[in-house]
């Protein structure tokens, strides 16, 4: 049995981690002149997508993560310039996010990088297959949100 055929009887959810874990290898390999880790580029991309002034706690919800560890990459990303915090002006306990432009720097170098590698990685799929592939994984993201909202609901 082949390689392609072993990772195709996979389950999905491992057949989909294994993808993850290695793009997000050719990426960190990419990029390490940034000197960027792989937390610290998603959220730089995440606080770009969302805009200034994002609350720390809106960026960990749409990161899907615990607030320790986004609280280390955050202090680390400060420590960079590459985002500064700033209290919110209607409710003191609430701390807003936004890039620096050394941030926006930095993201312009790593989103041209990623695009590249992605251009590489999707270049033999056939435009129709990758837009339904983009459609399922939406769904999926969007199947996973709800079961974690209703599973929210009820503890």
């Amino acid at each position: 049995m082949t390689e392609e055929e072993l990772f195709a009887r996979r389950p999905l959810g491992m057949r989909m981690a294994m993808v993850v874990r290695q793009w997000r290898a050719v990426i960190d390999g990419a990029i390490t002149d940034t000197g960027l880790t792989q937390s610290s580029w998603t959220v730089l991309m995440q606080l770009h997508q969302l805009g200034d002034n994002v609350s720390v706690s809106e960026l960990a919800e749409m990161q899907g993560i615990e607030l320790p560890p986004l609280m280390r990459t955050l202090a680390c990303l400060e420590e960079h310039g590459y985002l500064v915090r700033s209290v919110s002006p209607y409710d003191k306990r609430i701390r807003l996010l936004a890039l620096t432009p050394a941030g926006k720097n930095v993201l312009a170098t790593l989103t041209q990088i990623i695009e590249t590698w992605q251009q590489r990685l999707t270049e033999n799929i056939p435009a129709d297959r990758l837009e339904a592939f983009n459609d399922t994984l939406n769904q999926l993201a969007c199947n996973l949100r709800s079961f974690r909202e209703q599973d929210n609901k009820t503890e």
